[in-house]
């Protein structure tokens, strides 16, 4: 019985780890425009970057707003992004790339690739010989 309880235990918390991880949504600039990204009302990086990456987001569609560092370029705004890979039954973690790309001398936000997230079990150690 002791086994049992052990292994019951030892399950649901691996359950509740996997749950915990979320998709992550990467946006570069193909000509290097660097820009400021916004998921959902959080601002992801606080100084403007030629490609961000936003971590574990908890929903599979999300609402992005794309903000030029030159101050001249219009923002970028998508109200349902969609990360997570399309369909109808859960497919678990992803990591989806956008990139901005001119077209006709507008800027737009295009999908790039999407992939199963891949998440590291083992631990790395790093090594400084300095």
């Amino acid at each position: 019985m002791k086994k049992l309880l052990c292994l019951l235990a030892f399950l649901t918390a691996t359950l509740f780890a996997s749950a915990q991880i979320n998709h992550d949504l990467t946006i570069y600039s193909e000509d290097g425009d660097l820009f400021t990204l916004v998921v959902n009302g959080q601002t992801i990086n606080a100084e403007p970057a030629t490609s961000v990456t936003a971590k574990d987001i908890a929903f599979d569609f999300a609402k992005v707003v794309i903000r030029f560092a030159d101050g001249t370029t219009p923002d970028i705004e998508r109200k349902n992004l969609q990360i997570a890979a399309p369909g109808t039954t859960p497919s678990g973690p992803m990591a989806t790339v956008y990139k901005i790309k001119e077209k006709k001398g507008e800027k737009n936000l295009r999908f790039a690739s999407r992939s199963a997230k891949h998440i590291q079990n083992t631990p790395v150690i790093i090594i400084n010989n300095h």
